[in-house]
């Protein structure tokens, strides 16, 4: 059932509703590792991506080429480290410590006729491996008959400093159900159901003649995955359930399997913290994990890549540069929104239903019902879950002029692209339960994927003095329209972009600011705004760059960004973005943020 959160929401991450735009993005190996700043960068290869304008001014012939994929993701590939087959039965592991309840009547029978205890699995070993001294002072190990259950409980309280009544309440008792009820009595207040003031000690000494019987049961049988689970539940027993280890050593049952919710119950929930069993660590990490993921994710898959081609032009006052390109983008969003009042984590196994509730560094398990499973579990067949995914690819051919006009002031230039672009896009927007979901993906059809033909329109203007630029761009300033199924269509709205860069030698130094927020293909955070810059170090034969970048709109919270790269003889270019939040993916930490790209790039 659990495996089935992660596949719904991976199968519309690469799937592609009306949506408005993308984000500025970033093309070539040079400004990607400068914090992504080109606009006013002379020296680089794309100035038909970044800012037409520096066309007019760049007397170099250039060729370049780059390849690059780009993930950013909130509480989603971790989802793909959970181990699912330990979620779904841990459950019934904690249910199997007891594998068979007591025989009718053998505990529930009269204390003067001693019967035989019968209590099976792994805690009927437990059971009886517990030492203690009886109320003549005699030694006795393990609870094996009745006479032993009410001198056990009678020897808690002595030891914890229970009254003589309350002792004897227990010793008179003329039936186990007595005793019982006489043993909670000391440990909560029958008028007020709060702990006594002896509850602690009673409480400690329970647990003492636990861990003792479950470290000599280990002894015997050899540490398993069973006592491991005894120990951790039996540790977090504190005053408000330790009358809980009454009934369950009390309990009778009429035959059949002493389930999940028998323990549960007679427990008033199990509570499990992290251990030394690794088993039980991995089930709190992995409940961690989801719930965070039901509360806030997405996940986004942007790969760009292009080729360019530049003729240099004459310098100012005379023909400007002249550049034409092949540019192939794809873009993915996915996003679940879960159903506000289906947001609780209650398990069905077999019928039996655990709720699951998340504390700092432990879970606790609790008897539930299908009504309350129905009602609230984000498992119900009632619940409307929403799966939000969009995937477009855009190919686009530009070509691009500028012209520099020299003034006593320095040099203006002016630039111009215009792109054919071919797009195509899916969208999905799907509401129901898991089940529903689930099934429901195998309804779409990818033959009828709308195909747009359209053109776009970049303007840009640049001042240079000397070694220092100011630039100024805005793409995309017709709008184009890219058809979605479903009639949806996505807008892309116009960019805006300002940039500068001061240039000496062989240092270079930008920075990009945009001016409006961009809207983006995801759900979680529906605009970007970024700001970001860095250096470069261009060398005869090698050169460095180094830089960061921030989304000053983001709502999925990756924080800074750093930016790297490296060319080695032209053709050789790796350049790398990487924030330092980081995914739990199969147990490696890896970034939230990144961003590889491969390419070179040539100019005279």
């Amino acid at each position: 059932m659990y495996c089935r959160i992660f596949k719904i929401i991976l199968a519309s991450s690469l799937l592609g509703s009306g949506l408005k735009a993308l984000e500025f993005g970033g093309m070539g190996n040079i400004s990607s590792s400068m914090g992504g700043a080109g606009v006013a960068l002379r020296n680089s290869q794309w100035a038909l991506y970044y800012n037409p304008a520096l066309l007019g001014i760049d007397k170099k012939s250039r060729i370049a080429y780059s390849f690059g994929v780009q993930i950013k993701e909130k509480n989603f590939l971790s989802l793909a480290g959970i181990d699912y087959e330990n979620l779904k039965n841990m459950p019934d592991k904690i249910g199997g410590i007891i594998e068979d309840s007591p025989k009718s009547g053998v505990l529930g029978g009269a204390i003067t006729s001693v019967q035989t205890i019968n209590l099976g699995g792994t805690l009927g070993n437990v059971l009886k491996n517990i030492d203690f001294k009886n109320t003549s002072g005699a030694e006795v190990s393990g609870l094996k008959t009745t006479q032993n259950v009410q001198d056990f409980f009678a020897s808690i309280l002595t030891n914890s400093g229970a009254s003589t009544t309350q002792v004897e309440a227990v010793t008179n008792a003329t039936d186990i159900k007595s005793a019982t009820e006489a043993f909670k009595n000391a440990v909560i207040n029958p008028s007020n159901g709060k702990p006594t003031h002896i509850s602690q000690n009673i409480t400690d000494n329970v647990k003492g003649n636990f861990s003792s019987a479950i470290d000599k049961t280990t002894g015997e049988s050899g540490d398993n995955e069973a006592l491991r689970l005894i120990k951790n539940i039996i540790s977090n027993l504190d005053s408000n359930n330790i009358s809980g280890v009454a009934n369950l050593v009390s309990k009778a049952e009429e035959g059949g399997k002493f389930t999940i919710n028998d323990l549960l119950t007679t427990l008033g929930g199990v509570t499990l913290t992290n251990s030394n069993d690794p088993q039980i660590n991995r089930f709190i990490q992995d409940i961690d994990t989801l719930q965070n993921a039901l509360r806030k994710n997405n996940f986004n898959l942007v790969s760009q890549n292009g080729l360019v081609f530049q003729i240099g032009g004459n310098g100012a006052d005379s023909r400007g540069a002249i550049a034409f390109g092949i540019f192939a983008n794809a873009f993915t969003s996915a996003n679940a929104s879960f159903d506000p009042t289906h947001n609780q984590i209650i398990i069905d196994t077999d019928s039996n239903y655990v709720r699951v509730d998340i504390h700092k560094d432990s879970i606790n398990l609790s008897s539930s019902n299908s009504s309350d499973f129905n009602a609230y579990s984000l498992l119900s067949p009632d619940a409307r879950h929403q799966i939000h995914g969009t995937g477009i690819t855009v190919s686009e051919i530009p070509i691009g002029y500028g012209q520099a006009f020299s003034t006593p002031i320095g040099n203006i230039s002016v630039g111009f692209a215009a792109k054919y672009i071919f797009g195509m896009g899916y969208g999905i927007n799907k509401i129901g339960s898991f089940d529903s979901l689930s099934n429901s993906f195998g309804d779409i059809d990818f033959k009828g994927i709308p195909q747009t033909q359209t053109f776009g329109i970049d303007f840009g203007l640049l001042y240079n003095y000397k070694g220092l630029s100011l630039g100024l761009v805005g793409k995309d300033l017709n709008e184009p329209v890219i058809k979605l199924n479903n009639n949806q269509k996505i807008i892309l709205n116009s960019q805006y972009r300002a940039g500068i860069s001061y240039e000496w030698k062989f240092l270079s130094i930008a920075m990009d600011a945009d001016l409006v927020a961009n809207h983006t293909l995801s759900y979680l955070s529906p605009k970007n705004q970024m700001i970001g810059g860095g250096i470069m170090l261009d060398f005869k034969y090698i050169d460095f760059r180094f830089g960061s970048m921030y989304d000053i709109k983001s709502q999925e919270g990756e924080g800074i960004i750093l930016t790297g790269g490296l060319n080695i003889l032209g053709f050789f270019d790796l350049a790398v973005q990487s924030n330092l939040k980081t995914t739990n993916l199969n147990g490696y930490k890896l970034p939230s943020y990144l961003s590889l790209r491969l390419g070179g790039g040539f100019s005279w």
